[in-house]
Parts: C-alpha cells; structure tokens; sequence
C-alpha cells in the first residue's frame, strides 16, 4: 500500500552550495575550484559530438558561482541557509519515497503483467490444445473423405479404361480402313499425275521445237534485212563517192586532191583539224572543222569520212558493191 503524502514543491531558492557540491563553511577559493571544475565537465562545448546537449547543469552551477561570489549576497544567504537547507532536506526526503514508492508500484506492476502473462500463455495452450484436438477430428474426417474418394476415382477410372479401350479398337479399325483408302487413292494420284507429266513433256518438246524453228526463221530473215540494209548503204556511199569525183575533175582548181580511187589509207587515222574548208565528197563547206587524210591529203566532213570509212567494212577498196550483192 503507498504512503500517502502530501506533494511537496522545491524551495524557490536554490542551495548554492549543494549544487557546486560545497559545505556552506567553504571559503572562496574552494567555490572558485569547485565551480571551474565543474564548468569543465558540463560546459556544451566539451560534449563530444553527437551527444545531446543540456545547459540546464551548466546554467545552474554558473548561476551558484554568480551569486556566492558576491560576499554581501553571501552574507544575506548564510543566515536564512539552515532553514534552506532544512527545506531542501524535506523535499530530497520526500522525493526520495516518492522514488520508492515508484519502485514498488513498477515493480508491483511488472508482477501483476508478468501474472496475467502466466494466465494468457496457459489460456493460449488451452487453445492451442483444443485446436490441435478439432484439428486431428478433421483430419481424421478428411482422410476418410479422401479414401471414399479415392475408391470411387478408381471405380471410375476402371470403367474408362475399358471405355477408352473399345474406342480404340473401333478407332484403330477405322483407322487401317481409312489407311487402305488413302492408299488407294495414292496410287491412283500418282498413276494420274505420272500421265499427265509425259503428256506434258510431249506438249513442252513439240512447242520447244515449234518455237526454235520460229526464232530460226525470224533469225534468217533478220539477217538477210540487215545484209539489204548494209547493202543499200554500201550503194548510197559508192554513188555520193562518184559524184564527189565527178565534180572534182569538172573544178581543176583543186589540182592537189587525189582521186578517190587512188586513196587507200581507211586503216589509219585521219587528223581532225580546225579551218574553212570544202568536203571533196559532198562538196559542202566545213566552217568549224575537217578531216584530212595523212597521206593523199584528202579533206572531208564528219559525216563523208564516216561513211568513206564505214564502206570498207563490206568490200575492199576499189570494188563497186554491185559487184558483191551480184555474187
């Protein structure tokens, strides 16, 4: 059962001397000691880093040391200390069965949860007891369900297996009958398709044959347009040449010109050159350029010495193409 007591306050003055940890018969000095000493200890600069600092230690020992440093302050104190200390000494007492009281209520406290504690873990295994005992029930229950359920699904599975075995022999019968089906069918396929292959292979060759004689006969008639062609050509160069002659020997003017016939020299280059002159073939004027031949000093146009040179491809020089096409 607590004690009761009434609630006692600290005095409103402080005990200088209990807080620099002094008799109050302490001569200045030993203040002055007592309080460096202590500064040094609760000072918040001489924490270490990390710790939560609390000025309320220092604030309180400075405060001491402020006051008990004035002798006339000290003086006024010294005479009402020993009621002071009297009060401080009640309320240190009071606090002190406070404390116990606290101790013994946290420890009655401790005792009463540590009780209920003991109860809730019995009651707890009461439970766990009791389900653990309808838990084995179900169980039990469960695996009788479960061997019930067993011997049907084997019942049942039995009744499909024979089931799934006249299917499969129903199946496996229709099976090699549609097999002698498709077999037959297979064959008369490839009986059909080996027909139709020869008798496309015979429709190929006749239309490949057919084909090559037509590229054959269009290939000859080609030729025999390109040699008529080649042939009129020949013709047309061998007439300007002869009137190109003609009119060089009815013009004496030009006494260095060689007869056409006399000119041999289609197989080497003839230069091109720049100058006003006229074509001994066409008898045009060149106003830009000419060709001249090296040796028989022939000069031509462009379009004379490409066609004087193109004539000696079919027939050599000095030969009249008529005479060729009469052969």
């Amino acid at each position: 059962m607590d004690d009761f007591m009434p609630e006692l306050h600290p005095p409103e003055t402080p005990d200088y001397y209990a807080d620099l940890g002094l008799q109050q018969t302490a001569t200045f000095p030993e203040i002055k000691r007592a309080f460096y000493l202590l500064a040094k200890k609760h000072h918040p600069d001489k924490q270490g880093p990390g710790v939560c600092v609390d000025a309320h230690e220092f604030r309180k020992i400075r405060a001491a040391f402020e006051f008990l440093r004035d002798p006339s302050n000290r003086c006024t104190y010294d005479i009402h200390y020993p009621q002071l200390r009297q009060a401080w000494d009640q309320y240190y007492a009071w606090q002190e069965i406070e404390l116990r009281n606290e101790e013994r209520r946290r420890a009655e406290e401790i005792a009463r949860q540590r009780r209920a504690a003991e109860l809730e873990r019995a009651r707890k295994e009461e439970e766990e007891q009791r389900i653990a005992r309808e838990k084995a029930a179900e169980e039990k229950e469960a695996r009788r369900r479960a061997e019930e359920r067993l011997a049907r699904e084997k019942e049942e599975r039995e009744r499909t297996r024979k089931l799934k075995e006249a299917l499969a022999e129903e199946r496996s019968q229709e099976a090699a009958r549609r097999a002698r089906e498709q077999q037959e069918n297979a064959a008369r396929e490839r009986l059909r398709r080996e027909k139709q292959r020869e008798a496309d292979r015979k429709s190929e060759d006749a239309a490949r044959r057919a084909r090559q004689e037509q590229e054959a006969a269009a290939e000859e008639r080609l030729k025999a347009m390109v040699r008529e062609e080649k042939l009129d050509a020949i013709r047309e160069n061998w007439a300007r040449m002869r009137d190109a002659a003609d009119l060089r020997r009815a013009r004496p003017a030009q006494p260095e010109a060689h007869d056409l016939r006399e000119c041999d020299h289609h197989h080497i280059g003839w230069t091109r050159r720049k100058g006003r002159v006229d074509c001994v073939f066409c008898r045009k004027s060149c106003k830009k350029f000419f060709f001249k031949c090296p040796q028989c000093d022939i000069s031509a146009c462009q379009a004379c010495k490409i066609g004087y040179w193109g004539s000696f491809c079919f027939f050599p020089f000095n030969e009249h193409p008529d005479s060729i096409y009469a052969r």
